[in-house]
């Protein structure tokens, strides 16, 4: 299942479909679905500049851990294909989602709706060459952006491998849905009088604990991969800690594959944009990385050991936008940051006001990738693009009408931070100011949260 190319290959993949099922169609019945999986080591060959930290401004120090890119393939009785990567990846634009896409459907035949691209947002990974492109104070040098630029087009070619060894490796098994919990993701934004004050731990404040779990067995019941979701930052380690490491996300695949044998076990990140890890300084933060690791393998470990839910039912896809509007943003704004004290802000009010000037206006929205797998009412799958709090996967658990919701967020397209309504009057970094960081113009306008959630019901309905 494991191939080990160049430790510059940094990617994910993960390939996943669905087949129709017939009460009358004794083989449908008894294997709706054949699954392929496949993984790829994708540690860099040199050490490139890590993500995310600001203050970091020289290349990584070591490797703690390998990355990988991890895949499911699933084919139904009618031939449909339906692909789901993963990748140990602070995150990426979706300029690089769509030339995969574009790859994928020349090689395998497969739709737009067909493909989702997801990162696990582990902080200490390399920085993307598209997207975040304001984090640093200090830009990288030439050497640097190419170097990064050499590793990132060895992670785009080998997507696309990963997810044809993926199909290779299809073979006939039963797909069964399963849901947890592990406590160690806490809300991070402190309140007072209910206005953000900095970041730490709200115990009042909303989480979502659950572990959902999709496990994947042969015909003789034996399993052959796992695919989970937690909604929580991978930031167990700190700006201070300038070494390679997938997070508490990378270990926890590495344990249960440990734990569970010859499998592959494949990690999306649920809504966690204001949730994140039990954190502590350099020095106890790899301890605190592989604790929470270990956590999800010992949950796992036991959900496997628990009566699961079959999906035996049709797999519906949709794939769309969402238009999330800015509040109206004027040429004045960008002019007062630009002897601001912090680079990105200078450099952000630099960008703004060059856009104006080419094109007489800055960006009044952004077209928010949104993706829908629906297993009839058994199970439904939601991958949002974003950096999207908590309140979201809350809420639509509550909305939609179905046995079990899987929410993803940083999929297809890490643009930015996605707040809720609620969180507008709190204030506070996720609102005000990250999109310095992306490159956006300003915070979301009001009823931008509506506008996000009524998109995914129709893309709901469309995938019914």
């Amino acid at each position: 299942m494991t191939e080990r190319f160049p430790p510059w290959l940094l990617c994910l993949p993960f390939v996943f479909s669905a087949g129709l099922f017939r009460a009358n169609d004794a083989s449908a019945a008894e294997f709706p679905f054949s699954f392929g999986f496949a993984r790829t080591e994708i540690t860099p060959e040199t050490p490139l500049r890590l993500s995310v930290y600001g203050n970091r401004d020289v290349v990584y120090e070591g490797v703690d851990e390998p990355l990988f890119v991890r895949a499911i393939a699933i084919k139904t009785p009618e031939q449909k294909i339906c692909s789901l990567v993963s990748l140990d990846s602070i995150g990426f634009a979706g300029s690089l989602t769509d030339r995969i896409a574009q790859h994928v459907k020349q090689k395998y035949g497969l739709s737009r709706d067909q493909l989702v691209l997801c990162s696990t947002h582990s902080h200490t990974a390399p920085q993307p060459v598209e997207g975040l492109s304001n984090i640093f104070a200090a830009p990288m040098t030439e050497a640097q952006r190419g170097a990064s630029q050499k590793y990132w087009n060895s992670v785009e070619q080998r997507i696309v491998q990963t997810i044809g060894r993926a199909i290779e490796d299809l073979q006939p098994g039963t797909l069964s849905f399963v849901t947890g919990k592990v406590g160690f993701a806490q809300n991070r934004r402190v309140l007072k009088n209910g206005k953000w004050t900095g970041f730490g731990v709200n115990p009042d404040g909303p989480v979502d604990h659950s572990l959902p779990v999709l496990k994947v067995t042969e015909a003789n019941g034996k399993l052959r991969g796992v695919i989970f979701n937690y909604a929580c930052h991978c930031t167990t380690f700190g700006s201070d800690y300038n070494r390679l490491n997938g997070d508490w996300a990378g270990y926890a695949a590495k344990y249960i594959e440990e734990q569970q044998g010859d499998i592959v076990a494949i990690c999306t990140i649920g809504c966690g944009a204001d949730q994140n890890p039990v954190r502590g300084n350099k020095e106890v933060a790899r301890n605190l990385a592989i604790g929470h690791g270990r956590a999800i393998a010992v949950e796992v470990a036991r959900l496997l050991k628990q009566p699961a839910v079959p999906i035996t039912v049709p797999l519906g896809t949709a794939y769309g936008k969402a238009n999330l509007p800015f509040d109206p943003p004027a040429k004045e704004g960008p002019k007062t940051t630009l002897d601001h004290r912090r680079p990105q802000v200078r450099q952000h009010a630099y960008n703004m006001l060059k856009h104006f000037e080419q094109y007489g206006k800055l960006p009044t929205s952004y077209p928010a990738p949104v993706q829908v797998w629906k297993f009839g009412n058994q199970l439904t799958m939601i991958f949002l693009g974003g950096e999207v709090v908590v309140d979201y996967a809350l809420r639509l658990k509550k909305e939609l009408n179905s046995d079990a919701v899987w929410v993803t967020a940083y999929a297809n397209d890490v643009f930015g931070y996605v707040a809720s309504e609620r969180m507008r009057d709190e204030g506070g970094y996720e609102v005000d100011f990250s999109m310095i960081y992306y490159n956006l113009p300003g915070r979301w306008a009001h009823g931008t949260e509506n506008i996000l959630i009524n998109r995914i019901h129709e893309l709901v309905k469309h995938a019914d």
